[in-house]
């Protein structure tokens, strides 16, 4: 019985010494962490280096090129040189982002869908620019090809296992998420012109957009609201929600999404519903395969007849090609804004 108390004693006295060696182990790497954040600063100041978080909440550390990092602080980190001399775009977005704070001649990879502006049309159609076809998974062996010294991809499309793969190849890839909101669509932007050392043309793009935006909320401020219906997808039906940024460009136009309380980006929706809510407006994007006018739309749904949107010549379908967060998304509300109110801003 003693031995027995024995032991017990002793494996207790052995948990509270593992759990003091933890609690050391986790003040030691706070500690540390402390330390390593201090010396960032510290480099900042001296040398220019900064840290961020990408979309992915992935540390990113930007430094001048020709300036050492020490190990201590890139370990564990992607590590950005600018200014970038080769930079390769995974989103539309990025690559109109790109173009419009001036670095388009460092841009030598878009994809298939990057379609503005013409100035990057006329490279691709020559063969000039690298074209990937998916946005998801990257192509390695073009990528390879391309060689970039900075790769941005959407966090939200590409999968991180494609992002371990590019980094153990050496490239430095940064997500970028230009979210829902206005604001998300400033802070994406923002980031793009810090790791590419682009900043000051970066805000006085930004600067111009919130000013375009304002013009046209200005514009709609005191009109009616009328009720928009967007239609993403005819079969199945499906609309966009709340948290989209379909949601946010009729908002700012100074519609009302029927669908707004969906708590999905892209909900399901049915006819019925649609009818229903008797929208004043609905929209649609161009390209959408087989529905091009109302006619189309009504052969899919017959009943939509009887909408206010429909009886009032108020269907529309909207240019894809401005329906990217970035630098035309004041030109996107101006458009929606003219189509839902019927005025010309």
């Amino acid at each position: 019985m003693q031995i027995r108390k024995i032991g017990l004693v002793a494996f207790l006295a052995l948990i509270l010494i593992m759990g003091s060696m933890i609690a050391y182990n986790f003040y030691t790497i706070s500690q540390l962490n402390q330390k390593i954040d201090g010396l960032i600063a510290n480099f900042n100041t001296i040398f220019g280096i900064e840290v961020f978080n990408d979309g992915y909440g992935r540390t990113i550390l930007v430094a001048p090129q020709g300036i050492e990092v020490p190990e201590i602080l890139s370990f564990g980190r992607t590590i950005v040189r600018v200014p970038p001399q080769r930079i390769a775009s995974f989103f539309p977005s990025m690559t109109e982002t790109l173009f419009a704070i001036g670095l388009g001649n460092q841009v030598v990879a878009v994809t298939k869908w990057c379609e503005w502006p013409q100035e990057m049309v006329n490279k691709k159609n020559q063969g000039n620019l690298t074209v990937f076809e998916s946005i998801i998974d990257p192509e390695v062996e073009k990528v390879i090809a391309a060689n970039p010294d900075l790769i941005l991809v959407s966090s939200t499309l590409m999968r991180p296992e494609g992002v371990a793969k590019l980094e153990q190849l050496g490239f430095s890839v940064v997500g970028i998420d230009y979210g829902n909101s206005l604001d998300d669509i400033y802070d994406a932007m923002e980031l793009i012109g810090k790791v590419t050392g682009a900043e000051d043309s970066t805000e006085e793009l930004i600067n111009e957009l919130q000013q375009n935006i304002t013009k046209v909320s200005n514009a709609v401020a005191n009109l009616p609201k009328p009720k928009v219906f967007w239609m993403s997808w005819h079969d199945p039906l499906m609309s966009a929600g709340g948290p989209s940024f379909i949601n946010t460009l009729i908002q700012t136009a100074g519609g009302v999404n029927i669908f707004e309380s969906a708590n999905t980006a892209w909900p399901f929706v049915s006819s019925e519903e649609v009818l229903l809510q008797n929208p004043d407006v609905i929209l649609f994007s161009e390209g959408h395969p087989g529905i091009s006018n109302v006619d189309d739309l009504l052969s899919f749904f017959p009943s939509w007849s009887e909408i206010e949107a429909v009886k009032e010549g108020r269907v529309f379908a909207v240019s894809e090609s401005v329906i990217h967060p970035g630098p035309r998304t004041a030109e996107a509300i101006e458009i929606l804004a003219e189509l839902i109110h019927q005025i010309e801003i």
